[in-house]
């Protein structure tokens, strides 16, 4: 009883000998889990900052393909809002074609949806991998593969000389 009561007076007032390694070893784990989220966060920041910058560039240059004989009909010439017609079979094969030439860290970038309309145009792309670091100690799969999807759109203003 008497070593029983000096034990508890030893916590009590501060004495106690116990092992910090756990706790350090805990922080450690949380540390390291932390900075594994975070590359994998900057990551998939990066890669969607890639991927809707490779499509806009494609969507940009598929709103150059002019519908001539709509533009040459002068189809809107009466209104205030010029806009150029586009050609949207044209625009369709060209952005299809720029994105199959495009690769995005080695991964194939898929066209997931393209709507067009006589004066705008909008794709949706969409590129699927696997993060940089695996989180296996958290035993959930679906956070290691991602889907990233990126929607753009152009249209065809007209600005005279």
């Amino acid at each position: 009883m008497a070593i029983k009561s000096m034990r508890i007076k030893k916590v009590l007032l501060g004495q106690s000998r116990g092992s910090l390694m756990a706790l350090s070893f805990g922080f450690y784990l949380l540390a390291m889990t932390l900075a594994f989220i975070s590359i994998n966060v900057a990551s998939a920041y990066n890669l969607k900052k890639e991927l809707t910058n490779i499509a806009e560039g494609a969507i940009n240059k598929s709103a150059q393909s002019i519908n001539i004989l709509a533009y040459y009909a002068g189809l809107n010439r009466y209104s205030s809002n010029k806009r150029v017609p586009i050609d949207c079979l044209v625009a369709n094969i060209k952005f299809h074609t720029l994105i199959a030439g495009a690769h995005l860290s080695g991964k194939q970038i898929q066209v997931d949806n393209f709507d067009c309309s006589l004066y705008e145009i909008w794709a949706q792309v969409s590129i699927t991998g696997r993060l940089p670091v695996d989180l296996t100690f958290l035993h959930i799969n679906e956070l290691n593969n991602l889907t990233i999807r990126s929607k753009v759109g152009a249209s065809s203003v007209y600005m005279p000389n």
